[in-house]
């Protein structure tokens, strides 16, 4: 969930910190710019087990640049993890006539069985 609203990160975000952190965004031009903290210790930058500190602040920015790219830009900064803050960049095109799943994190999951992807209908 990203906030738009003029919300702030809660003041004692870091007592709470959460898998997805607490995040709000705001538009500069036509870039749409996500801030997040309160992330836990306990999740992974990438898949191949990439750690992090409760202190990540992630700095996220989606700007589109055609009728189906995005350009995704995203800087981390850990200050006990890494010596300085770094910043990937990824260009995103859109895939017709598929869908997005939602990211379930397993942790706890006691309904696995259940979670199967619904087939795409055909036109």
């Amino acid at each position: 969930m990203i906030y738009t609203d003029g919300t702030k990160h809660p003041e004692d975000i870091n007592e709470y910190p959460a898998f997805m952190g607490h995040s709000i965004g705001h538009w500069e031009g036509d870039t749409l710019v996500v801030d997040t903290v309160g992330i836990n210790d306990r999740t992974w930058l990438d898949s191949n087990g990439l750690e992090h500190s409760d202190k990540l602040h992630l700095t996220e920015r989606f700007r589109k640049t055609g009728p189906d790219r995005i350009h995704y830009s995203v800087t981390y900064d850990d200050p006990v993890f890494f010596t300085r803050p770094w910043t990937f960049d990824l260009d995103l095109k859109l895939l017709k006539n598929t869908r997005i799943l939602e990211y379930v994190c397993e942790e706890n999951e006691r309904d696995s069985q259940r979670l199967q992807p619904t087939p795409l209908a055909q036109p």
